[in-house]
């Protein structure tokens, strides 16, 4: 599978993309005109070409209608400045979480009318590559993704800040599954809720690799935003793109086949070399930890652990005082139990791992099948995960299931019972 390409348009927005055989200084830059909606020919507003027999209602609306389409499209190529400006000098104030620290990395503000979240990274890229890549990603959009509103490179051109939509009532995944002030309880406590989550993620992670052509490289369940008022929550992934506009890639991909094979030799290391080692604790596949560069079997091993998260409501890692008497810390590995329960069969493993917050509400089959599909993704060897097509029909297929086992065990609201005397 071949890696991120620096001027390929995503599939499903390909239509959107000029049609002229345009070089790569056309693809340097984001579309800034809008074809206007007007058959006027004249690049000024419509309103000017009418004529002076037209009402002034009909020449103002022509006029407001003809300003908005000239105005640039997201996603634009922000400055410094702007971004400054909104964020009040990335004050305190406009912190993303209020009780983040002084160093935050994260704030909120709005940019051209747009609610957004204006995330800060190190930028390991030419700057005006950003331009290019920009233009691609920013025509990419998904229900499931957090959709990229723009980008800017600070003064010295060694960090980058990207602006996301700010998904309104949304929080992360894994505050819904922790929550240290109530571990006992979730809003996630129904099976077909996190069937639902999961059929998300898959989806949205497929649209990454199969139609963005890119990679994730920050997957994790705080970068899984649950948000709706409908339902059932549904999930949006965030920081879609930031690692391909940091420059946290390789420049030079090889198909998945040969880049996995870190041991082998073929895997190729020219692109990687000095590379800092990107990641979250617990998602970080074998491969990231030795050194070798991101992948999209990296990102599926990543994804399996947010599976097994959604079954059984644990931390990929988590350390437990094991001996008091020396102060030393017992590490207790997601994956390891997931394994342990699979391999007990019988059913009654896989209960006593299942979260019990569920109530033993859930099918138990279905459990197991969906935890032994995390575990096919988290495996050691690069090359035994399967990828996103395959996994996101699979689990696709066990949310439709999910339903049907809802639908069938769904306490009956419609039934109204007459106590009068016939």
């Amino acid at each position: 599978m071949v890696g991120p390409k620096p001027n390929r348009m995503c599939k499903s927005k390909s239509a959107i993309a000029t049609t002229a055989s345009t070089t790569a200084a056309a693809a340097s830059t984001p579309r800034n005109h809008r074809s206007p909606r007007s058959t006027a020919t004249s690049s000024y507003p419509a309103a000017y070409s009418y004529s002076t027999s037209s009402s002034t209602a009909t020449s103002s609306a022509a006029s407001l209608a003809a300003l908005r389409d000239s105005l640039p499209e997201l996603p634009l190529l922000f400055t410094f400045h702007d971004l400054a400006a909104a964020t009040a000098n990335f004050s305190s104030k406009h912190r993303l979480l209020r009780a983040a620290p002084s160093s935050s990395n994260s704030f909120r503000c709005s940019l051209r009318g747009h609610p957004a979240a204006v995330f800060r990274r190190p930028l390991r890229r030419d700057a005006r590559e950003v331009t290019a890549r920009l233009a691609v990603l920013g025509h990419c959009h998904h229900a499931a993704i957090a959709r990229l509103l723009g980008a800017a490179a600070s003064p010295d051109r060694t960090t980058l800040f990207l602006a996301y939509e700010l998904v309104p009532d949304a929080a992360p995944l894994s505050a819904l599954l922790r929550n240290p002030k109530n571990p006992s309880f979730t809003p996630l406590a129904t099976w077909h809720s996190r069937l639902q989550l999961a059929a998300d993620v898959c989806d949205a992670l497929y649209y990454v690799h199969l139609q963005a052509d890119t990679i994730h490289n920050r997957l994790s369940a705080s970068s899984v935003l649950v948000c709706g008022d409908g339902p059932l929550p549904r999930a949006k992934i965030a920081h879609f793109g930031a690692a391909d506009l940091a420059g946290e890639l390789p420049v030079e991909q090889k198909d998945d086949t040969e880049e996995s094979r870190g041991s082998s030799g073929g895997h190729r290391r020219r692109s990687s070399r000095g590379r800092r080692i990107e990641g979250t604790r617990g998602y970080m596949a074998p491969e990231l930890v030795s050194g070798g560069p991101p992948s999209r079997r990296s990102d599926v091993f990543a994804l399996g652990v947010l599976l097994l998260e959604l079954v059984s409501g644990q931390e990929p890692v988590r350390y437990e005082m094991g001996n008091r008497g020396t102060g030393e810390y017992e590490r207790t590995s997601l994956i390891e139990t997931a394994e342990a329960a699979a391999a007990e069969g019988g059913g009654e493993g896989m209960r006593r791992w299942v979260d019990r917050r569920l109530r033993d509400s859930f099918p138990v089959d279905a459990a197991e099948s969906l935890t032994a599909l995390a575990l096919r993704c988290v495996a050691k060897d690069p090359l035994a995960r399967p990828d996103m097509s395959w996994v996101a029909a699979k689990v696709s297929k066990l949310f439709l299931e999910a339903q049907e086992w809802a639908a069938k065990f769904r306490v009956p609201t419609d039934i109204s019972i007459s106590i009068a005397p016939r």
